[in-house]
């Protein structure tokens, strides 16, 4: 099937311009297409334009920050036919929709010295998590969802580090216990995630019992 989609676009270029803006597109797509290949539509319209590729590519959809390797009809059937396309950080946008994510990678600099070298791609795969956090809104120094739900997994992959990596994310100013729920702030939602950080606090607080 084909939709006929009517996009606000986000506009941004951090070397030169001062403030955001939004532009208009009337896209025609088959369902079968990714956000991707829309994208690439977008560039084929406006040779300026720029957004994120790759494996673990992501921009924010309405509101909800996903992966754009997901069907334009699973985007039409969650959002509908008029969508507002952004990157997933505005305060981190570098050119339109992609986003500095060095601070993102920052985090994982925190747990590498407590897993191995190929637990990075596990954590690539989380970064809508860590844009998704309101508290990452107002907090930038926040550790993460993205952090927390590697920390969860590698807790059980390296449980000879399970202590260190609970005193890393068991830290009141910025880490798990200033989570706030982002159930619904990704696209599909991950309805398991809440239950994950809730482990992990159930975790920290038995660690803090025995010390």
């Amino acid at each position: 099937m084909t939709y006929k989609l009517r996009l606000s676009v986000f506009r941004f270029d951090a070397k030169c311009d001062y403030l955001p803006f939004y532009k208009k597109h009337i896209i025609q797509i088959d369902g079968d297409k990714t956000v991707e290949q829309l994208l690439a539509v977008i560039k084929e319209e406006d040779g300026l334009f720029d957004y994120p590729v790759g494996k673990n590519a992501a921009i924010k959809i309405d509101g909800k920050n996903l992966f754009t390797n997901v069907k334009i009809s699973n985007i039409v059937s969650e959002f509908g036919k008029e969508l507002t396309l952004m990157p997933m950080s505005t305060k981190r946008a570098k050119k339109d929709l992609i986003v500095n994510t060095d601070d993102f990678y920052d985090r994982f600099d925190l747990i590498d010295p407590f897993v191995d070298s190929n637990d990075k791609k596990r954590f690539d795969e989380l970064v809508i998590y860590h844009y998704a956090s309101d508290t990452y809104l107002y907090d930038d120094t926040f550790q993460g969802d993205g952090l927390f739900l590697l920390a969860y997994e590698m807790t059980k992959k390296h449980f000879s580090q399970a202590g260190d990596i609970l005193d890393l994310i068991d830290n009141e100013e910025t880490g798990i216990w200033l989570h706030t729920n982002i159930c619904g702030k990704t696209f599909p939602t991950d309805f398991t995630i809440e239950g994950k950080i809730n482990e992990l606090k159930s975790e920290v607080l038995k660690r803090r019992a025995q010390a």
